[in-house]
């Protein structure tokens, strides 16, 4: 199998996980928002902002180390990897304050929970396509 192959079907599956993530945080929303009805407003935003934050970081991540452009040599496909991972941090710190500072008034709670939810979401994805 050649290095190219493995690229793609690494960036598919990456796509697959991002989107996974992106139906996970429309569907926590919708939940939150019928669950507070009628002042569920609040609790659904948050948890969007929160699985946005989750799922936007993640992509940032597949971009920087699986987007166009990159070598094949270990020690390069390595740094990539470090410096995506320290990015990916950096933007979800960055995501967070503003978050915190921006939204008033943000359900803390649903936004953290969301974001976890999210967060974990490639991890039980993969769990459960390797069953099959």
């Amino acid at each position: 199998m050649s290095t190219e192959s493995i690229n793609r079907e690494t960036a598919r599956r990456a796509r697959g996980f991002i989107f996974a993530q992106l139906v996970t945080t429309f569907i926590l929303s919708v939940i939150l928002l019928g669950w507070y009805w009628p002042n569920g407003w609040t609790a659904a935003y948050s948890a969007l902002t929160g699985g946005m934050i989750a799922t936007l970081a993640n992509a940032w991540f597949a971009f920087k180390v699986l987007g166009p452009g990159q070598s094949d040599e270990p020690a390069v496909v390595l740094r990539g990897f470090y410096w995506g991972e320290l990015n990916k941090i950096l933007f979800t710190c960055a995501m967070f304050v503003a978050a915190f500072v921006l939204i008033r008034p943000v359900n803390a709670a649903a936004l953290l929970a969301v974001y976890f939810f999210v967060h974990m979401t490639p991890a039980a994805v993969n769990v459960f396509s390797r069953r099959k």
